[in-house]
């Protein structure tokens, strides 16, 4: 039977073709877009439709390009914006009293933008959605905030500005805070692992601030997936007792974090890489799984079965971005990666 299940799967396999070609969908599709207006016209909704569009558009780009590079293309006209889009979805509309109100799923053609992005000389993200945990340790005029009384760990999350992101803060612990009173004065030079190792979550940044006459002073230490930055900036603030001083200081950092994920997994889809992956798996229907799961990973843009047996399948893969970035988008997707004099090698769990 399980001879018959193998030749099976090997028939579909090279029926369908051993060359695919695929975009995932997903890396260029902005949900949740919401328009709202007075109902002024007769078409009114093609003027609301052309805004949502704009909208998903400027989401997009906050999702996946460094700021300084959304910059460059926010003012992209209408006309071309609407020549990107490969389908919308509206999830929910109302009209009442005379306003309208509608929320607008969006999917953008891949090459397109691939080749708009080219022409820009931009890279972009191969991920939008990022998850770390956020350990900010403020120091103002010399008096320590870690906990109690640290307005940017209480206010952090109060706003939530990026999809797709989700920032973890620590929990209160007895053994944190005495560390930190003890090296507070070279916490920029030592090493805080003890701070973030005991979570159980891949990405951490930690944040010293250091408030002085009207001077932030932030000093950034990351470690997303085993990849450690540093980064040193200085922000004037004029008065953090204001709250709304307080929120765009925080909007501000958070940005620039999102941006140090961003930088870490930006992609140039101008000059692609190829691998051959060594699937291995116990049972010939893992080797669906096995595509499967390929197909979904954002960066790998093609893929070839250039071997097949009852146990093995050499894959060749086309794919974008750094190697390291490859890396952990296989072990995210759940396979088994075990890499040998060069060789990389799936191993399903089946």
């Amino acid at each position: 039977m399980k001879k018959i299940i193998f030749f099976l799967v090997l028939i579909l396999l090279f029926l369908y073709k051993t060359q695919n070609v695929f975009a995932y969908q997903d890396a260029f599709t902005v949900d949740k877009i919401i328009i709202e207006g007075k109902i002024k016209q007769n078409n009114y909704k093609d003027r609301y439709i052309d805004r949502a569009f704009r909208k998903g558009f400027e989401k997009l780009l906050s999702n996946i390009l460094k700021l300084e590079d959304q910059k460059k293309i926010l003012s992209t006209e209408l006309a071309i914006i609407k020549s990107f889009v490969q389908s919308y979805r509206i999830v929910h509309e109302q009209e009442i009293d005379g306003n309208y109100r509608a929320e607008i799923s969006l999917s953008f053609k891949e090459d397109s933008i691939n080749q708009f992005f080219q022409k820009k000389g931009i890279s972009y993200s191969a991920s939008q959605t990022f998850e770390t945990l956020i350990y900010p340790i403020f120091i103002k005029n010399s008096e320590l905030q870690v906990f109690s009384g640290n307005k940017f760990l209480e206010e952090w999350n109060m706003n939530k500005e990026f999809d797709g992101v989700n920032f973890i803060l620590p929990v209160e612990s007895l053994d944190d805070l005495v560390f930190i009173k003890k090296n507070k004065d070279d916490l920029e030079q030592i090493d805080l692992r003890s701070l973030v190792d005991k979570y159980e979550i891949k990405n951490s940044a930690i944040l010293i601030l250091r408030y002085d006459e009207n001077s932030l002073n932030v000093f950034i230490k990351t470690n997303f997936k085993g990849s450690k930055k540093l980064k040193k900036i200085d922000i004037f603030v004029k008065n953090l007792e204001n709250k709304k001083v307080r929120e765009e200081t925080i909007l501000k950092l958070q940005s620039i974090v999102h941006d140090m994920w961003k930088e870490q997994n930006l992609i140039d889809a101008s000059t692609p890489s190829y691998l051959t992956l060594n699937a291995q798996f116990n049972e010939p229907y893992n080797l669906g799984e096995v595509i499967n799961k390929i197909k979904k990973i954002s960066i790998i843009k093609s893929y070839n079965i250039q071997e097949l047996n009852k146990n093995n399948a050499k894959i060749k893969i086309k794919y974008l971005g750094k190697i390291k970035s490859l890396e952990n988008f296989l072990i995210q997707s759940g396979l088994r990666l075990k890499i040998q004099d060069n060789k990389w090698n799936l191993i399903t769990k089946g």
